[in-house]
């Protein structure tokens, strides 16, 4: 088994002291409130009789690191002779499509800069024999370094992904014997205490912040089922103007939506890992191939185009492959490749599909919904009612009533697509990026 060089952690050693943290902010000069070493804690509500663990974590510097297979711009490489994964600030677009993929919550998004940084193995000490400032600073000894072989670490807040983390952890058996009192002790149900830890819980996706992205997609979607309906001779045609415009509106959301907009032709640059990079590129080849296709009216590139439009929705899929999903189903409601379908049998005027696509859909975004555990909030409720009625109930009962003037029609449009729209939105609060403090729950659930 090949060894090398990584963190090692004690579990039953760390007090939260915040020694590493403090050692790495006068290493690497950064500025908090960015920091690249998070002290995480189980029981951070300091709940009586409920015992404490303490974990120091930033990036693990994987064998197969994740973040740099996700970034678009090559903005990661690994120094070949330390092993470090490092990151290239000038080649960064801040499309924070790294935190999502990195299990660790190790990449730091700088709000000012508009980039990513992140703990950078102390390289610099690295390449003179030293080790990283954290562990020389560590006063229990809980935070280590030196040879490991184990490229599978075991322990609370340690991702089992196959990422081969250059990190070695010790006694996590620990958090199975801290002190823990029946919840009736400290006046407290199971429920209060899974309550506690959602509160605690970090998530890198949330619908206020990622509508940008809902938006893109939702465009994007009803671009492609537009598109594609023209191959049917008697469907409603689509005028240039109105997909140069919803391809320049799509474009330009997705474009500002990173930290650095300025740098977005960087976004090309891994195309050999990066399914971002991927989704990019054939957005791009399938809005010209669109466009000159809809002057030429040729059935041909219209063929093409389609394939390419399914291809770039194949990939805005895979983009969210990184991410950890709240519903088992196969597929989801919001699903771009089946919101695409909709719209394609709505303008290919092919009421029997749309019907079924519709009631698909809808059980779909019932199911998810569903299987929800936690308490969703009341917006989110709300939402959700006007999604299945509007998405659901008054489109079925405008085609049952065979509406077939061009207002009913169009109002069946605004119907679906607003339904579509709210899907979209609503789909951000139930993925969420994998994060250390996930095992809170965890030890909750086995606790009580």
């Amino acid at each position: 088994m090949d060894s090398y060089n990584g963190f090692v952690f004690d579990y039953a050693k760390c007090v939260g002291c915040h020694a590493c943290l403090v050692a790495c902010y006068n290493e690497n000069q950064t500025a908090p409130p960015i920091s690249w070493r998070t002290i995480n804690r189980f029981n951070n509500e300091k709940l009586p009789l409920l015992g404490f663990i303490h974990q120091s974590i930033a990036c693990n510097h994987c064998i197969e690191a994740p973040c740099l297979k996700a970034c678009p711009s090559s903005a990661y490489y690994k120094d070949s002779a330390t092993g470090a994964i490092l990151h290239n600030a000038d080649q960064c677009i801040g499309c924070k499509y790294c935190t999502w993929a990195c299990p660790f919550d190790a990449p730091k998004f700088n709000e000012r800069l508009g980039i990513i940084e992140k703990c950078n193995f102390c390289n610099q000490r690295l390449a003179i024999d030293k080790q990283p400032a954290c562990t020389t600073n560590c006063p229990t000894g809980a935070l280590s370094f030196g040879q490991i072989q184990s490229d599978k670490p075991k322990g609370f807040g340690i991702s089992k992904k196959t990422i081969s983390p250059r990190v070695l952890t010790l006694r996590a058996e620990h958090a199975n014997v801290v002190p823990i009192s029946n919840s009736d002790s400290i006046g407290a149900e199971p429920i209060d205490l899974a309550k506690f830890s959602k509160k605690r819980a970090a998530t890198s996706l949330n619908s206020k912040d990622e509508w940008p992205l809902a938006l893109f997609t939702l465009i994007g979607s009803l671009l492609v089922g537009w598109f594609s309906a023209t191959l049917i001779p008697t469907s409603i045609t689509i005028p240039l103007w109105m997909f140069i415009i919803l391809g320049f509106i799509g474009l330009q959301i997705s474009v500002l939506h990173l930290g650095k907009p300025l740098r977005s032709y960087l976004s090309l640059n891994n195309l050999k890992t990066s399914w971002l990079s991927r989704e990019i590129l054939s957005f791009g080849l399938f809005s010209f191939i669109a466009f000159i296709a809809i002057i030429l009216k040729s059935f041909t590139l219209v063929l093409i185009g389609s394939l390419i439009g399914v291809l770039f929705l194949f990939c805005v899929e895979m983009v969210y492959s990184v991410v950890k999903k709240k519903y088992n189903t196969i597929i989801h409601s919001a699903n771009t490749v089946l919101t695409a379908a909709v719209f394609f049998a709505y303008f290919s005027a092919n009421n029997n599909i749309l019907l079924l696509l519709l009631v698909i859909k809808s059980a779909l975004f019932i199911a998810r919904v569903a299987q929800m555990n936690d308490t969703r909030i009341p917006q989110n409720t709300i939402a959700a009612f006007f999604r299945l009625f509007l998405g659901f109930v008054l489109p079925i009962g405008l085609i049952s009533f065979n509406l077939s003037s061009s207002y009913a029609n169009w109002v069946l449009f605004a119907f679906i697509l607003f339904a579509e729209l709210v899907d979209r939105i609503l789909y951000y609060n139930d993925i969420q990026a994998e994060r250390p403090m996930d095992f809170e729950k965890d030890l909750l659930v086995q606790k009580n």
